[in-house]
This record gives C-alpha cells, sequence and structure tokens, in this order.
C-alpha cells in the first residue's frame, strides 16, 4: 500500500479508540498537577507572588502558558496523517513574531552591560536545568498521547508535545523565579523551553513513527 493510500485509510477509519486529545485530557492534568506540587514543595514559591501576579511581571506566567496552549492546538492537529494545520502554525507564527518583536525592543533598551549583569546569577543556570526537570513529566504524557495518532511529521509533532511541556513547566518555575527583567526572560525562558521543544522533537521522531 502506497503511503498516500494508508493516510487515507487511517483518516476515513471510524472506529472508536483512545484519540490523542482525550489522552492529553487525561495525561495533562496529573503531570501538571505533579509539576507544580514539585515546585512548591521542593523549588518553593517567591515570597511576593501574589504582587507579581497582579502586576506587569505576571508576563512571565502568561507567555509560556500561552505558548504552550497554542503548542497543545497544534499538537492535537498534526496528530493526525490528514492534518490542516493552517490556524494553529498561523497562531505561532503570530505569536513568535510578537517575542521576536518584544526581544528587539528589550535589546535596545537595555545596554549591554546591564545584560551581562542581569545574567550574572547561579539562577540563570538553574532555570536551564529546573524548567526541563519540571517539564519531563508532562512532556511523557504529550508523546503518550499522540502515540494514539498518526502524524504525518512525528518530528514536528513531537516538538509540538515539547512545547506543551516546556511552556507549562516554565510556567510553573516562574512562580518560583525572582528575576522579572525581559533581558532574564528571554535567554533563561526561551532558552530552557527551546531544550524541552528540541528533546521532544527528537523523541518524537523516533516514538511517533508509524
Amino acid at each position: 500500500m502506497k503511503t498516500e493510500e494508508l493516510i487515507a485509510a487511517l483518516a476515513a477509519d471510524t472506529t472508536p479508540g483512545p484519540a490523542p486529545a482525550r489522552r492529553m485530557a487525561r495525561a495533562l492534568p496529573p503531570a501538571l498537577l505533579v509539576s507544580g506540587l514539585a515546585l512548591v514543595t521542593l523549588w518553593h514559591t517567591r515570597p511576593d507572588l501574589a504582587q507579581v501576579l497582579a502586576s506587569p511581571t505576571v508576563y512571565k506566567t502568561l507567555v509560556p502558558a500561552v505558548l504552550a496552549l497554542a503548542a497543545l492546538w497544534l499538537a492535537q492537529g498534526l496528530s493526525r496523517p490528514d492534518a490542516r494545520v493552517t490556524a494553529q502554525r498561523a497562531l505561532m507564527g503570530v505569536l513568535l513574531a510578537g517575542l521576536a518583536a518584544l526581544l528587539v525592543y528589550a535589546l535596545a533598551t537595555t545596554p549591554m552591560a546591564e545584560v551581562a549583569e542581569i545574567l550574572d546569577t547561579r539562577d540563570f543556570s538553574n532555570c536551564l536545568i529546573s524548567v526541563p526537570v519540571l517539564a519531563a513529566l508532562p512532556l511523557a504524557g504529550a508523546l503518550w498521547a499522540l502515540r494514539a495518532g498518526a502524524p504525518r511529521s512525528p518530528g514536528w509533532a513531537g516538538a509540538a508535545a515539547g512545547l506543551v511541556a516546556g511552556g507549562s513547566a516554565a510556567a510553573i518555575y516562574s512562580l518560583h523565579c525572582p528575576h522579572d527583567p525581559l533581558m532574564y526572560f528571554f535567554p533563561a525562558y526561551g532558552s530552557a523551553m527551546a531544550i524541552v521543544t528540541a528533546a521532544g522533537a527528537v523523541i518524537g521522531r523516533r516514538l511517533l513513527r508509524w
């Protein structure tokens, strides 16, 4: 059977089964709950959390959360071989373009000496380690959910799962992190989410093949 015929057969299959969306709904909430409890227990929340959540600094939590939600929509779309994800890709493009513009603004308004001072903290490496650790269980849950589908592009589907997990974990970690400048957020949180996204792509390329 040719690939196109197999895709058509899978797309036409109406046999009830554990759809990726249902698996996501089963796997992600408990995984994120465990990550949240781990943060509260092992990392602890920042003492001024209530004030931060009521201030513009809440962007540090909202941006990763929005990226995770957009990636979740994309991952669910990519889970089928007949995927049409134009809207999902457009949304992701708009979000990434907005973040790129914000990064340009931050670079233009922050002297390099100040950037170096902002990043000169042990918390930077802690972020690069902590976010992937907190993302491990959500990533496993997202990839397990996608196994119920038949992604035509396993690597991209895995990357979307990685961004779901990485964005969610970054949002959780932000409840602990005391550093709020944009020029800390982009290198630290951006790199941490990129690590998890890349891990999802690598694992997904092998795990989600059919």
